[in-house]
């Protein structure tokens, strides 16, 4: 007998111990009786797919099967899309479901393919692919994108370049949608050169604006947010218009950068083009992230205000933004407020409204919203939410409590957890709670440069040399490389990166000899080098020259001689400012009368008549 007519539903045959599977008689479904055809069970697969329970499927899947349907590939491809919906968490069923199609054909395979990349398994989808080539169900254009992209999700680099070899072989490679899945792929796996030269050997009438937006999207997933604004610009020189979808990316872009001028821009080119660009939840949302992210609280509040379509995803976007400068009291009451609204909090919300009050240590706040959580809104915390509290807990002080926290937590504790932990024994000096969780994140995580500067803090700062040159051999001895702080600052819409000991920008001679004059004046208002943070047992004097030249200092600089007076000075750093810069920064607003916007890896720094807005609490 033929396997596909013998074939039992998946969910028939798990349950067989409780359910005696029977067509239900006519009148009580005369829709899937009355009409046994192949568009009926197509019509009936295609209705409402995502209202669907599995015993509903079981009872369509039962029918094709009874009727001689199951055989059509449409059919039998359509009831395998349905099981494999991620809701279902049904991927194995449906794979079973595969292995009794008779001849599947290309269609039946490309479904598959799609199943395993949607519920989580790239590397099943192109081990299916493998089997396709097998069966001499050939490809088609259809089947790479999805397969490409399963390469790239897989980060499986060898396997994606073997796919790309089939592309030209089949003569797909014509197809702006398979080139452009196959830049994209080259991406995901950070193979950025094969990305570009596939991009680069593309005929001008292809290069259209969905190729743009694939590559600028790509490099900002592999973190080169520069190279995407230049491939940007050379677009506009080539007279490529860009639509909602580049734009979103471009800004994106823009906010990893502080790169304010050209978000502008691409704000004032929305407002031009607003009749053909429509300025709906995600672009909005992506505009007054990046005018947060910027320094510009005040743009990003303007933008959220005037947005007619908001998404949850909108209010979660502006309540990060507010906790990211400080604003914890205002990102509780919008928190509320988006309630009022009818928008029900999500997880990533509470994320956001905890962050707020790790930063300005409202540590009440946070344990009443941390309980109200799976109490009132019936969403079970997840080792990020806990994070933020233990965060928040350790930044005021209150370590024991923190370490307790983690402790009791009902999940697994991540590196993160730990992190925050330590941390919070950098700030408050316990080199004893220090050690044991710096100790412990070293063997969790031995890449992680920045566990072993943090402990190495702790330890400089409690002036135990000896341990500070034990890690320091630790971290040679496993081959760990030290993540360099670098500063951006963009004028006249061009981002300058600064790091400490390079000197290859064209004005460095410049920037040094203001940089000198600065902490000259400094010293006379008072300004004494905070050493306790230089992580090596040196003499004082060699302490205080390392110090002058941290990257956020030369960029400051540099923007002091590119400004005119009064302007503000905006600047970005990759790493979190040590105490004696964000010290020395204080200084430099109140006697050069210059506000100077910093933002950090933890949060924003606003600098204004010698106080910050974080009020050294960060």
């Amino acid at each position: 007998m033929n396997a596909a007519t013998t074939y039992s539903p998946p969910y028939h045959r798990r349950h067989h111990q409780h359910h005696h599977f029977q067509l239900p008689p006519p009148q009580s479904q005369p829709s899937i009786v009355s009409i046994p055809t192949q568009k009926s069970i197509l019509d009936l697969l295609n209705s409402k797919p995502a209202t669907f329970s599995l015993q509903s499927l079981a009872q369509i899947h039962a029918l094709a099967l009874k009727t001689g349907h199951f055989h059509d590939h449409f059919v039998s491809g359509t009831l395998l899309k349905c099981y494999a919906n991620p809701r279902f968490h049904n991927l194995d069923s449906a794979i079973q479901l595969f292995r009794n199609v008779p001849s599947p054909n290309v269609f039946v395979h490309n479904v598959l393919i799609k199943a395993c990349l949607d519920n989580g398994e790239p590397l099943q989808a192109v081990w299916l692919y493998y089997e396709l080539m097998m069966n001499d169900a050939k490809p088609n254009k259809f089947t790479y994108p999805t397969l490409l992209k399963a390469c790239g999700d897989g980060g499986i680099v060898a396997e994606g370049k073997q796919v790309h070899c089939h592309v030209v072989k089949l003569g797909f490679a014509g197809d702006g949608h398979v080139k452009n899945a196959m830049i994209d792929g080259y991406f995901r796996c950070g193979d950025v050169g094969s990305a570009e030269e596939v991009f680069d050997e593309m005929e001008m009438p292809d290069r259209d604006e969905i190729s743009w937006s694939v590559v600028i999207d790509g490099y900002i997933k592999s973190g080169f947010y520069k190279e995407a604004l230049e491939v940007f610009n050379t677009m506009q020189s080539e007279r490529i218009r860009p639509g909602k979808f580049v734009l979103t990316s471009v800004l994106a872009a823009c906010a990893h950068l502080g790169a304010l001028d050209h978000g502008r821009w691409v704000h004032a080119y929305v407002r031009r083009k607003k009749k053909s660009i429509v300025m709906d939840a995600v672009l909005g949302t992506a505009l007054l992230d990046m005018y947060a992210k910027c320094g510009r609280l005040d743009m990003a509040w303007e933008v959220f205000e005037s947005m007619k379509e908001k998404e949850v995803f909108s209010w979660n976007a502006m309540i990060k933004g507010l906790a990211m400068h400080g604003r914890a009291d205002d990102a509780v009451e919008l928190f509320f407020e988006m309630q009022r609204r009818k928008f029900r909090p999500n997880g990533i919300t509470f994320i956001g409204v905890l962050n707020a009050c790790a930063h300005s240590g409202a540590v009440e706040q946070a344990l009443k919203l941390f309980n109200s959580m799976e109490n009132v809104y019936n969403i079970e915390p997840e080792v990020e939410h806990y994070g933020c509290l233990v965060d928040c807990l350790g930044r005021s002080g209150r370590l024991e409590e923190a370490e307790e926290l983690v402790n009791s937590m009902p999940i697994e504790p991540n590196p993160a957890v730990y992190g925050s932990l330590l941390g919070a024994c950098r700030i408050h000096g316990n080199a004893e709670l220090g050690e044991r969780i710096g100790r412990l994140l070293l063997e969790l995580e031995p890449n992680n440069s920045g566990r072993y500067a943090l402990l190495s803090n702790i330890y400089a700062k409690a002036e135990r040399w000896d341990d500070v040159a034990e890690v320091r051999k630790l971290m040679k001895e496993r081959g760990v490389k030290t993540n360099p702080g670098s500063s951006m600052i963009e004028l006249g819409g061009c981002v300058h990166e600064f790091k400490m000991g390079e000197g290859c920008h064209p004005k460095m001679k410049e920037i040094y000899s203001t940089l000198k004059v600065m902490i000259e004046r400094l010293e006379m208002e008072g300004y004494v080098p905070n050493t306790s943070q230089v992580l090596f047992n040196i003499e004082e004097e060699e302490k205080e020259t390392a110090l002058q030249y941290h990257s956020e200092k030369l960029a400051i600089a540099f923007g002091f001689i590119s400004t005119k007076p009064g302007e503000t000075i905006r600047v970005v750093k990759n790493l979190r400012v040590c105490d004696d810069c964000h010290s020395a920064i204080k200084l430099i607003s109140r006697v050069y009368g210059r506000e100077i916007a910093l933002r950090d890896r933890v949060r924003y720094h606003h600098f204004r008549d010698g106080t910050c807005s974080c009020k050294d609490f960060w």
